[in-house]
C-alpha cells in the first residue's frame, strides 16, 4: 500500500471535542507523526491561530473551507467573493430572513449585525471581536472590501434547510452554499471547496492523491475526503456523509483505528 505523505483534517466536531479543544492524545500522535498536518476549516485565520500554534505545524493550513491557504507569516492563496455576488445576497438575506443571526467575514475582521447568544457562543472559539454593523450599509460603502465568508446560525435546522434551498433557487453562478454544523449556513465563493485546497497543496507538494489522507465529519468535508486516497469518516459524521461514504467506510473505518492507534500510516 502507498505510504501516507500529508494529512488533512476538519477541526470541529473531528479533530476538536465539544468544547473545541484537542485531546492530549491526539496531540501526542500528530506531533510523533513527522507528517505534514493541515487543519482545512470553515473557520478564519484567526479562529485557527491558537491551535496551529498549539500543535506547532509548519505545513499549509486553510481557512474559510479553501478560499484562503496560509502557513506562518505567509498568505500562500486568498480568493474572496465576487463584491456584487455578496452585496446581493446580504440585501435578499435581511429581506427574506430578518430574523436570521448574520455574520460576514474579511481576511482581518468580523462584521455583525447584533451580538446574540449565537453570537457568544461563536466567540468562543476565536479571539476575534465582531464589529457591530449594519452589513447593507458595510458592504455598499466600501465596495472593494473583500469579503471571504458570509454565516447564517439559526437553531432551527428545518429552516437552515429551507434557506439553503432558498438561496440555492437565486441560482448565483460564482457562489457555494453550505451546511458546516447543524445550525451554521455558510457562504463563500464557488472554488471554496475543501478538495481544491487539498489539489492545490498536493500539486505544490508535487504528492499523488494516493498519498493524502483526510478526516471529516460534516457535508462541506466531502469534496476533500473524494480528493484523497484515504478518506476517513468520523463515527459522529452527518448522516448524509455517512451515506455518501457508505461503500468504503467500515473498511476506512478500521484502516483509521490502525493508523490512529499503531501511528503505522500508509
Amino acid at each position: 500500500m502507498t505510504k501516507i505523505k500529508h494529512i488533512f483534517s476538519d477541526l470541529d466536531g473531528t479533530l476538536l471535542d465539544d468544547q473545541g479543544k484537542i485531546s492530549k492524545k491526539t496531540q501526542e500522535v500528530i506531533e510523533n507523526s513527522n507528517l505534514p498536518f493541515s487543519l482545512v476549516s470553515a473557520r478564519a485565520l484567526q479562529a485557527m491561530e491558537s491551535l496551529i500554534n498549539q500543535l506547532n505545524l509548519k505545513s499549509s493550513q486553510v481557512a474559510f473551507n479553501g478560499r484562503l491557504i496560509f502557513a506562518k507569516n505567509e498568505v500562500i492563496k486568498a480568493n474572496p467573493m465576487v463584491h456584487a455576488s455578496a452585496q446581493e445576497l446580504i440585501k435578499t438575506i435581511k429581506k427574506d430572513y430578518p430574523e436570521i443571526n448574520l455574520s460576514l467575514y474579511s481576511l482581518s475582521d468580523w462584521y455583525v449585525e447584533k451580538i446574540d447568544k449565537d453570537i457568544e457562543q461563536e466567540m468562543q472559539f476565536t479571539p476575534q471581536v465582531p464589529k457591530l454593523v449594519d452589513l447593507e450599509t458595510l458592504i455598499t460603502e466600501r465596495p472593494r472590501l473583500e469579503i471571504f465568508k458570509i454565516l447564517l446560525i439559526t437553531p432551527n435546522e428545518s429552516k437552515l434547510e429551507e434557506i439553503k434551498k432558498h438561496l440555492e433557487k437565486l441560482n448565483f453562478p460564482d457562489i457555494i452554499i453550505q451546511k458546516t454544523w447543524e445550525t451554521y449556513l455558510e457562504i463563500t465563493h464557488l472554488e471554496a471547496q475543501k478538495a481544491k485546497a487539498v489539489q492545490f497543496i498536493a500539486q505544490r507538494e508535487q504528492l499523488e492523491q494516493s498519498e493524502l489522507a483526510a478526516f471529516g465529519d460534516n457535508e462541506n468535508d466531502l469534496s476533500m475526503l473524494k480528493a484523497v486516497g484515504l478518506p476517513i469518516v468520523m463515527a459522529n459524521a452527518s448522516d448524509d456523509l455517512k451515506k455518501n461514504r457508505k461503500s468504503d467506510y467500515e473498511k476506512q473505518y478500521r484502516r483509521w483505528c490502525r493508523l490512529w492507534n499503531s501511528k503505522i500510516y500508509y
